[in-house]
C-alpha cells in the first residue's frame, strides 16, 4: 500500500470520527444525519466545472446510492434493536473481511497472505476497541441477537458499496461521482427517514443544530471522497480496512472530549489495529 494511499485513508479516518463524535452528541441521530446528507446536494452546483461522470458508471453509482441509503437505514435499525457498543464494532469490524471477500472475486484484487494478515489483525483490533470497556461487564444474556443480526446486514451494506465504489472510481474521476454518491443516497434514504420520524421533529432539528449539520455534511463529503481517491490508485481490500482505523481515533475522542473510558482493552485493540496497518502498508 504507497504512503499517499495510507496517508489518504487515515485522514479520512481521523475526519471520520470527527463527525461522528458530531453526530453522537446529537440528540435525533437519524434526523440529523439525514440533513447533514441533504446539504451535501447543495455542492451539485460544482458539477458543471467538473469532469463528468461517464456513460459506463452510471449503473455503479445508482446501485452504490441504493446500497447507501440501505446502510443509513440498517445502522438507525440495529441501533434501535441493540447498544451501540454492540452494533459499532461488529458492523465495522466484520466490513473489511466481507470487502477482502467482494474485492478478491470482483475487482481480481487477490491479497498476499502478509496483507490477509495485516487485515486479520486489523479486523480484530476493531472488535476489541469498539467492544472496549464492555467486555468487563460481558455477558450472553445482554447479547440482542436481532441487534448482531442487523448490524451484520449493515457491514454487508458497507463492502458492498466499497466494493462497487473502488470500480467505479477506476473509470470516473472520484471527485463529481462523490458528489453524485451523497446527492443520491441522501435522497434515497430522506423519504424512509422523515416517514418514521414526521416533518416537525425534523425541522425542529435543523433549527437547534443548523450548524453542525452543515458541518457534518462538508465533513463526510471530504472524508469519502478522500477514501475514492485512495480507491482510485490503490487496492480497495486494503484501503476499505485501513478506513475503519476511525474506530480508534473514535475511542480516543469520546475518552478526550466525552468522559468515557479507554481502558486496557482498547489499548491492546489499537495496538493490534497498529501492526495491522503497518504490515498492511509495508508487506501488504
Amino acid at each position: 500500500m504507497s504512503l499517499l494511499s495510507l496517508g489518504l485513508v487515515v485522514g479520512a479516518a481521523a475526519f471520520h470520527a470527527c463527525w461522528n463524535l458530531l453526530l453522537k452528541q446529537a440528540k435525533n441521530k437519524q434526523l440529523f444525519l439525514m440533513w447533514a446528507l441533504l446539504c451535501t446536494v447543495v455542492c451539485l452546483v460544482c458539477l458543471p466545472f467538473l469532469p463528468p461522470v461517464p456513460a459506463q458508471a452510471w449503473p455503479l453509482l445508482i446501485c452504490s446510492a441504493v446500497v447507501e441509503a440501505l446502510y443509513y437505514i440498517s445502522l438507525a435499525w440495529a441501533y434501535k434493536l441493540g447498544d451501540f457498543s454492540q452494533v459499532y464494532p461488529i458492523a465495522r469490524g466484520a466490513a473489511p473481511a466481507l470487502l477482502t471477500l467482494w474485492s478478491a472475486l470482483f475487482l481480481s484484487e487477490t491479497p498476499k497472505a502478509t496483507g490477509l494478515l495485516g487485515i486479520g489483525l486489523l479486523v480484530i483490533g476493531l472488535i476489541i476497541v469498539g467492544i472496549g470497556s464492555s467486555l468487563r461487564e460481558f455477558s450472553f444474556s445482554k447479547l440482542s441477537f436481532p441487534a448482531i443480526a442487523v448490524a451484520l446486514l449493515t457491514a454487508l451494506c458497507i463492502s458492498i458499496y466499497s466494493a462497487i465504489d473502488g470500480a467505479a472510481v477506476r473509470i470516473a474521476d472520484p471527485l463529481p461521482y462523490v458528489l453524485w454518491i451523497f446527492a443520491l443516497s441522501a435522497i434515497f434514504a430522506a423519504p424512509f427517514i422523515l416517514w418514521r420520524y414526521g416533518a416537525r421533529p425534523a425541522l425542529l432539528e435543523l433549527k437547534v443544530n443548523w450548524f453542525r449539520i452543515v458541518l457534518v455534511g462538508l465533513l463526510s463529503l471530504l472524508t469519502y471522497g478522500a477514501v475514492l481517491f485512495a480507491y482510485s490508485f490503490g487496492q480497495v481490500s486494503y484501503a476499505g480496512s485501513v478506513r475503519e482505523v476511525s474506530i480508534v481515533f473514535g475511542a480516543f475522542m469520546g475518552w478526550r472530549f466525552l468522559g468515557e473510558g479507554f481502558g486496557m482493552p482498547r489499548i491492546i485493540g489499537s495496538l493490534l489495529i497498529f501492526a495491522g496497518i503497518l504490515v498492511i502498508a509495508i508487506l501488504g
